[in-house]
């Protein structure tokens, strides 16, 4: 496991007191609303101890403090090295690109920032490590924002519709590329875009119900970038670009957008195996598409909640969870959904079912929902079905059909050819592990050998 260290802002203990003497609460009655004694919120008022991550969110709560107390805390990965700093407009250190910005003017800042350090700082930026406690900051000043904020732009250039939808069609013209090549296929390309045209774009001028239109697409568009960085392996990366995404789709009061990006999260967390994170982001992505009503992203995130739960080995707390996604999928009407939530059918509902259960070592069970995932189309989601091939021989596997689950795992293999995505080959990578145990048989030894050139860069 990575090595951990967590660095506080130094205004971390004073802010704190500031806060809860305002609230009128005393560190008794503190330690009681968020369960720690009031000998350790002493400590962290006199700065002689750091709080967690966690803390420090359940310190926000109890004190209304919008996330400020959070945002001074980081988790980072000793491992990786410190992130990258920035400085404030107070003067704290802030890792570049994880910050939730206090309005939507700091948020572009930020966002233009990240765009920017990507293009110019790119082995930096590149190496920084993940933490899927980070996401947890942003994630509840999500679901605290008001959504009234008026985003409008003094810049020289006039901004309009036409604008806005030359970034949207970008974004789908990305999208589609990322599903049929992979994330390193579009990932330089999308991120020149947004440091040079969508820069353009957000520092130009335009009135509120543009800017509002022009931040969805920029959130939009800055989603997809956190996911073809996170298909390429780019994980501390891709982090920052939802975060980002999370933050601008909250400027632009996209309510729906902000659902799917933070069920965004909660698939990457599960991917790195953070169980909890991994359900709590779910659940708020549950609870942001139940308040505007969008059933595909509901039962989006029950089934990223069970996979939560699968990751963490909870088998009964996933079959709730599958049970409620299946549920609501069963009565959801897809005609009003948003395009960009049209990969959320039957077969991407099947794999992620086949994952839950693979996840708990369940092949009998799992080989059904893959099975049924690969009725999909092809060409148009090459990558989902690599996956989805990986995950029917992994099913094998698990069930003892070696022979069956390395002549899918050679399908595998050739689906592979074409796609620029490190998901793609560590799944191929994790299917080789526990084929290794069999290395005597010829289906095995022929899956090995067309697997090797492709696992030399894993």
């Amino acid at each position: 496991m990575p090595r951990r260290t967590v660095v506080v802002d130094p205004n971390f203990s004073r802010k704190l007191k500031e806060l809860r003497e305002q609230q009128g609460v005393s560190l008794r009655r503190l330690g009681q609303m968020i369960h720690c004694s009031h000998g350790y919120l002493w400590d962290l008022e006199t700065g002689t101890k750091r709080p967690s991550v966690s803390v420090a969110v359940l310190l926000d709560g109890a004190l209304n403090a919008g996330g400020r107390l959070s945002a001074m805390v980081q988790e980072m990965s000793a491992d990786s090295g410190l992130q990258p700093v920035d400085v404030d407009s107070t003067g704290a250190g802030a890792p570049t690109g994880l910050q939730f910005a206090p309005d939507w003017r700091h948020g572009i800042d930020v966002a233009v920032d990240l765009w920017r350090g990507d293009m110019q700082r790119r082995d930096l930026l590149r190496r920084v490590g993940f933490s899927a406690t980070a996401f947890l900051p942003p994630a509840m000043r999500w679901l605290m924002a008001s959504f009234d904020e008026q985003p409008s732009g003094t810049g020289e250039r006039l901004i309009g519709i036409p604008d806005v939808e030359t970034v949207r069609r970008m974004t789908s013209t990305y999208r589609t590329l990322d599903n049929q090549f992979g994330g390193g296929h579009i990932r330089e390309s999308l991120v020149r875009f947004l440091d040079g045209d969508v820069t353009d774009l957000v520092n130009g001028r335009y009135d509120a119900a543009t800017g509002r239109q022009l931040l969805s697409a920029v959130a939009e568009m800055t989603q997809l970038a956190g996911w073809a960085s996170y298909d390429a392996g780019m994980h501390g990366l891709a982090q920052r670009y939802l975060i980002q995404a999370l933050r601008l789709a909250a400027g632009a009061g996209d309510r729906a957008l902000g659902a799917e990006i933070l069920a965004a999260m909660s698939h990457q967390a599960a991917y790195l195996r953070a169980s909890d994170e991994a359900v709590d982001l779910a659940r708020a992505a549950g609870r942001a598409a139940t308040e505007v009503g969008i059933a595909a992203i509901q039962a989006e995130s029950a089934v990223l909640e069970a996979q939560g739960y699968a990751v963490g080995g909870n088998e009964a707390a996933c079959a709730t969870a599958l049970s409620r996604a299946e549920s609501i999928f069963d009565k959801a009407d897809r005609s009003s959904e948003p395009q960009w939530i049209g990969y959320f059918d039957e077969s991407y509902l099947a794999a992620k079912f086949g994952h839950c259960f693979t996840a708990l070592g369940r092949g009998d069970l799992a080989q059904r929902f893959a099975t049924r995932s690969l009725d999909m189309d092809g060409r148009q989601y090459a990558r989902g079905r690599q996956f989805n091939l990986v995950l029917l021989a992994v099913a094998h596997v698990q069930t003892g059909e070696v022979e069956e689950a390395a002549r899918v795992g050679v399908e595998a293999v050739d689906a592979v050819e074409g796609l620029h995505s490190s998901r793609a080959r560590d799944y191929l990578a994790d299917l080789a592990d526990r084929l290794s145990k069999h290395a005597g048989l010829p289906a095995v030894r022929e899956f090995t050998e067309r697997a090797a050139p492709l696992l030399q860069s894993v």
